[in-house]
């Protein structure tokens, strides 16, 4: 099992370059931007903070950002067998995977390690939004001189916010918080959800190579 900081770095910027490469330059450029950009913690912390609720490479340091990978790869999974054409909304999708509990405990300026935020799924999608928009604002010359054009890049990251807001499905209330987070409500939404709640159930096995699966019949 990958356990080591530099490892779990190194598996998402492959995932990232493999995903979006030369064909999504600004969104390779600003995914791998994030990895450096989230909370330390994410590195670090295990995916679930009673240890309850997920399987054990979600347990113990690296768990959240293997937990994450894992939801990258059923996503991929799921859309192998999906009849729809999400095709154009994938690239956001696979951030909103990647990213979705980027926060899961608390922004950089209100960290709690012993326990999840139940709001994160709030604060995870205002994290990525703020850093695409600040990306924006940064990288105005190399997104005039990439073929990719900034009115896709802005609607991947809505794609993935709107992703990342809804990921906990039905689970979108708690006896702790006043909070009441949206529902799953799209396809897009919930084929992320879904991704989660296959990547967090204990019969998950954690797949360090990420080999693509041979297609149904092959």
């Amino acid at each position: 099992m990958e356990t080591t900081l530099d490892g779990l770095k190194e598996l998402f910027r492959t995932t990232i370059k493999e995903e979006f490469g030369p064909m999504k330059p600004i969104l390779c450029k600003f995914a791998l931007e994030l990895v450096d950009a989230v909370p330390a913690y994410f590195w670090t912390e295990a995916a679930s903070s009673s240890g309850l609720h997920h399987p054990a490479f979600g347990l113990g340091e690296g768990g959240l950002a293997r937990h994450s990978l894992m939801v990258y790869r059923w996503l991929k999974i799921l859309m192998e067998a999906n009849e729809q054409d999400m095709s154009e909304f994938m690239p956001g999708m696979v951030l909103a995977s990647l990213f979705h509990d980027c926060c899961k405990r608390g922004m950089p300026d209100n960290i709690d390690l012993e326990h999840t935020k139940f709001e994160h799924p709030f604060l995870s999608a205002k994290f990525v939004l703020d850093k695409a928009e600040q990306f924006a604002k940064d990288n105005k010359e190399f997104m005039e001189t990439t073929a990719e054009d900034e009115d896709i890049f802005k609607k991947d990251i809505a794609v993935a916010v709107s992703a990342i807001e809804t990921h906990m499905g039905k689970w979108n209330t708690s006896k702790d918080s006043q909070i009441v987070l949206p529902r799953p409500k799209t396809a897009i939404q919930y084929m992320v959800h879904l991704a989660d709640y296959i990547a967090s159930r204990k019969c998950t096995t954690w797949d360090v190579t990420f080999n693509k699966e041979p297609a149904q019949g092959e």
